[in-house]
């Protein structure tokens, strides 16, 4: 499977600064694939403050969406 923005249709890659549906600039620091049909798995990101807060959120916080074959 692959992460990919839902606007543009590019894949996600680690390190891209993203903004969520609250127009916060985040930072990708990873993701987490579905774990079964049910699941919409989670992407990590890290906050671009001077907090560095880091949180996992379903893919569709930052407009993002699973794409190809599953493998669980």
């Amino acid at each position: 499977m692959h992460l990919i923005y839902e606007t543009t249709g590019k894949p996600v890659n680690t390190g891209d600064i993203a903004h969520t549906f609250r127009g916060e600039a985040v930072i990708v620091t990873g993701w987490q694939e579905p774990r079964h049909e049910g699941s919409t798995g989670r992407v990590i990101c890290q906050s671009m403050d001077e907090s560095k807060w880091t949180n996992a959120w379903y893919p569709s916080v930052i407009g993002a969406k699973w794409v190809g074959d599953a493998n669980y």
